[in-house]
């Protein structure tokens, strides 16, 4: 691993002094250093590769940052000691993997899959248990020897890393469920995506190798395992797009399927289903039996001679090998078998890449109903960047779904935006988005952004807002908080409920805490008012608010007694504690 000391300005000044010291010898030295202690969790640790992301090694060491020159009128530079945990399958320390602590941190840890990856580096034999020698190396600058920690040593069992199998990351570098699957064990992947358009990604291969991007502009096809790689993307279409991705060739690309029919004994055209990633065909059989099909289709290739913003025709096909089915660029017969006369659906599954499968069930598909493709949040993307225009938009404010049946939304948003804002339906999804035909801040009718609607959603004046919006009616509104009280805590049978004030943190907007003495449960839970107005209120529950819900009703099972209440209305959460 490469090391960049964070203390130039400190070894200049050295250099400086030492250049200017008389024939006599004066020197600048460094005092006050101590000699670090590296500490962890001991015994024995077996990685698991069902745990990947739970913690398997946490590791800690004494703090070594603060030092001091010889002469007094020099100041030292703050956190100038540059640590690195070293690890080793010897004693020895002749081979090392390191991993640089950021500047001021001295501690680190470690998950089953990370550690892992440094083991697979250090050649450990996977489900083999051996001693792992770990030590923090003290480095104060490029020309100065190096000190080191104590050892500490474990005992390790790491798993069997699997390449033939490679994991899709979201633009954050989460787990996504996707994966790809390299038939030859060669670092090429290959399986269907499901995918909203322009959709931001990374692949993540067995050893822990990211790849993204090659991080230059106009090369989008085009891959890296750099530190510096960009997001790759898909291009600006939503739909199912069969995906290889080439490590050694440094190269992906995508086929959209454009469309899929089925031909041979039963004719017809297969709806995609992006959640279940397969491709699905209903119709009525006559009676039970053997079925004779083909499965084929017209698609969209893009890849590094194409880019982006074009593409090249393409046809495809699937044949029957076995239990499953192969993809290739023709289509072969695939036998079915009915198991009963009536309604019955034809499914292409696609999730799993190592095993595609063409199955014949009993019922029919099950239409999407009204607002299906609403999630539990929509995105108001432009809401807050008036501080830095040029930033870019981006995801952090939302809006939760309380009424499923008519896909109502709300909550409140702090409001600072330079041109206006638009509603989005998926974190790092464009498309589709949302926009006013004629509304105002205040309120009014939604359409689906086009070529003839292109516009933003006016935003009101910077300040913390209420939002409510119905995707069914397709309308918004917004209205200006301006006090946030509760009511119902000790209220009685009689139902006497008062306003009770919270108190605004001005260091977080939409965050408001009241000091509450509970005397007994409250007969009915109580709720989060805004405005001094009964209309407009949040319920919730498990920590959770939701715009005119259910009250809350924490208190009735706690003890009498003093508690805060706190409530993030932009978060949509609430404590009492």
């Amino acid at each position: 691993m490469k090391r960049i000391s964070n203390n130039i300005f400190l070894m200049a000044a050295l250099a400086l002094l030492a250049a200017s010291c008389d024939k006599d010898g004066d020197m600048l030295t460094v005092v006050g250093t101590e000699d670090v202690t590296l500490s962890g969790n001991g015994g024995d640790i077996v990685l698991n590769y069902n745990q990947v992301d739970d913690l398997a090694l946490t590791v800690y060491w004494s703090d070594n940052g603060e030092i001091s020159l010889s002469d007094p009128l020099v100041a030292a530079s703050e956190n100038a000691t540059v640590n690195t945990v070293q690890f080793s399958a010897t004693d020895d320390f002749a081979a090392v993997a390191e991993e640089e602590a950021n500047a001021g941190e001295y501690s680190m840890q470690f998950t089953h899959f990370e550690l892992n990856a440094i083991l697979n580096g250090l050649g450990y034999e996977p489900g083999v248990k051996a001693p792992l020698y770990m030590r923090v190396e003290s480095l104060l600058g490029e020309n100065i020897n190096p000190t080191y920690s104590n050892v500490m040593t474990v005992n390790v069992t790491p798993y069997v890393i699997d390449m033939t199998v490679a994991y899709v990351l979201d633009s954050s570098q989460a787990e996504t469920g996707i994966t790809l699957y390299s038939a030859g064990d060669d670092g090429v992947y290959a399986g269907f995506v499901g995918c909203a358009s322009w959709w931001n990604w990374y692949l993540r291969e067995g050893d822990g190798t990211i790849w993204g991007n090659n991080g230059e502009a106009g090369t989008p096809f085009l891959i890296s395992a750099a530190a510096s790689h960009w997001n790759m993307w898909y291009p600006g279409q939503t739909g199912c797009y069969y995906t290889i991705v080439d490590t050694e060739g440094l190269v992906w690309s995508a086929l959209l399927l454009s469309e899929v029919n089925v031909s041979g004994d039963v004719t017809g055209a297969m709806t995609y289903n992006r959640d279940a990633n397969s491709w699905t065909y209903s119709y009525s059989a006559v009676s039970a039996g053997t079925i004779n099909i083909q499965v084929s289709g017209k698609g969209e290739q893009y890849d590094i001679n194409t880019g982006d913003a074009s593409s090249t025709p393409a046809t495809f096909g699937f044949t029957q090998s076995g239990d499953a089915v192969e993809f290739g660029e023709t289509a072969g017969t695939i036998s079915l078998e009915v198991p009963a006369a009536g309604d019955v659906t034809i499914t292409l599954n696609l999730g799993d890449p190592s095993h595609y499968t063409c199955t014949v069930e009993t019922g029919g598909t099950v239409e999407p109903g009204p607002g299906d493709e609403f999630g539990d949040y929509i995105y108001l993307v432009g809401i807050d960047d008036g501080p830095n225009p040029d930033a870019g938009w981006n995801f952090n404010n939302y809006l939760r779904r309380y009424n499923a049946d008519s896909n109502l939304y709300g909550g409140a948003c702090y409001v600072n935006s330079a041109w206006g804002y638009q509603i989005c339906l998926e974190v790092d999804q464009w498309t589709p988005a949302y926009t006013t035909d004629g509304g105002t801040a205040e309120g009014g009718s939604l359409v689906l952004m086009d070529d003839t609607h292109t516009g933003n959603i006016p935003a009101p004046a910077e300040g913390l807002y209420l939002f409510d919006v119905s995707m069914s009616a397709m309308t918004y509104s917004t209205t200006a908080i301006t006090s946030v009280q509760y009511a119902g805590i000790n209220a009685g049978a009689d139902d006497s409920w008062v306003f009770a004030p919270m108190t605004a943190d001005a260091a977080n907007p939409g965050v408001y805490t009241a000091a509450v003495e509970i005397t007994q449960p409250s007969a009915w839970g109580f709720s989060i008012y805004l405005n001094e107005n009964w209309d407009l209120k949040f319920g919730g529950s498990d920590g959770v608010l939701y715009l005119y819900g259910s009250n809350i009703t924490d208190d009735q099972s706690l003890a009498p007694g003093n508690y805060t209440l706190t409530v993030d209305l932009c978060a949509g959460t609430y404590t009492l504690e």
